[in-house]
């Protein structure tokens, strides 16, 4: 799980150099709610109210998509939703041992773990510490988690500001709805014609 963890904070870094927890100013972007990972092997819808970063999935050649506030990235109205960042790794399973809240743990130390557990296939952990040091102004506490579709092993993490209700119980929630939007896609031709290079699917919010 190391090599997905890698990728997520050299995506964090890109991305949250640029602000993505900030109005954007510059002219109104579209709002990016589906995305295509492995030539549409796996398709990842964002919970409500939030988006996916276009530039996150551009410059890890479609191995992590980070989310925000859809009205954050887009600079247009929309939902009221939480501030948070998400983001979703991928990578090949191959014969890895299906993921487990003791794995997770063990992939995060020395950092300490709090409530962890399995639900509808989605292993998870809170991690109490580091949060801050990946998102500026960030909660030391963050989520974990980690599951199986299509033979790919998926990466999920929630950072929130400190203070926030999503860095406690809350964030579970925001982690499992993240984790739901996860499924099989049919990687046919005709999905892999409809995607970009990057695998974005411009969706209305």
């Amino acid at each position: 799980m190391s090599t997905w963890t890698s990728d997520i904070l050299a995506a964090l870094a890109l991305v949250l150099l640029a602000g993505c927890l900030a109005p954007v100013e510059e002219g109104p972007r579209p709002a990016i709610r589906q995305v295509a990972f492995d030539d549409g092997a796996v398709i990842l819808s964002a919970p409500r109210g939030y988006c996916v970063d276009a530039d996150s999935m551009r410059r890890s050649s479609g191995r992590v998509a980070l989310l925000a506030p859809c009205e954050r990235l887009t600079g247009q109205p929309g939902i009221a939703v939480a501030p948070a960042v998400m983001t979703v790794s991928i990578m090949p399973q191959g014969d890895a041992p299906a993921p487990s809240p003791e794995g997770l743990a063990r992939a995060v130390a020395p950092a300490r773990t709090g409530a962890g557990g399995t639900q509808a296939g989605l292993a998870y952990v809170q991690v109490m510490d580091g949060g801050e040091t990946v998102l500026p102004g960030g909660d030391p506490r963050h989520w974990r988690g980690a599951r199986t579709v299509a033979g790919h092993l998926v990466g999920l993490a929630v950072y929130a500001p400190e203070g926030s209700p999503l860095a406690g119980p809350e964030g579970r929630g925001l982690l499992h709805d993240l984790a739901e939007g996860l499924r099989a896609g049919a990687q046919t031709p005709a999905t892999r014609a409809r995607t970009s290079p990057a695998g974005l699917f411009p969706v209305s919010n």
